[in-house]
């Protein structure tokens, strides 16, 4: 009998692991996409609204966001977009 506890106990220590590794990149493939749709919506409104008076809004906006985006894909890496783009 204490041999199968310390089966369980070992076999159920690794598995809450695993899946908490899981569901931490499974968070994180979901928050990139929320950014990449973001991005895609501001560029979007960015070509099709030149003479909005929002566009500096949503250029600042961008360039956050895809600072975020950026920070989460290679926290160690920076951006290869040249500022001011």
């Amino acid at each position: 009998m204490a041999t199968d506890t310390a089966m369980s106990a070992a076999s159920g220590g690794s598995a809450p692991s695993a899946v908490s590794t899981l569901e931490a990149g499974a968070e994180l493939e979901r928050t990139l996409d929320r950014l990449e749709a973001r991005m895609e919506a501001l560029q979007f409104s960015m070509r099709t609204l030149r003479t909005s008076p929002r566009f500096e809004l949503w250029r600042h906006d961008l360039h956050e966001t895809r600072e975020t985006w950026f920070r989460l894909v290679d926290p160690d890496g920076q951006d290869p977009t040249p500022e001011g783009s």
